[in-house]
């Protein structure tokens, strides 16, 4: 079963954007997005920064 991190990741891939691409359209920084995609949330500044980046993130690349 695949990771939300892994998800996201890949749906990014198959679109053809970039990290770069992808902040610009979030607001959300290339280092939060690259946690998300490793699965390191700890990273994040909080669980609810955590929900929110990856509700943002998965509206973004128009997933469910």
């Amino acid at each position: 079963m695949k990771t939300v991190g892994e998800i996201l990741k890949s749906n990014r891939l198959a679109k053809g954007y970039s990290l770069e691409q992808v902040e610009q359209a979030t607001k959300i920084r290339i280092k939060f997005l690259q946690d998300i995609e490793n699965d390191d949330y700890s990273r994040l500044p909080s669980l609810s920064y955590a929900k929110g980046f990856v509700k943002n993130y998965g509206e973004f690349l128009g997933l469910n």
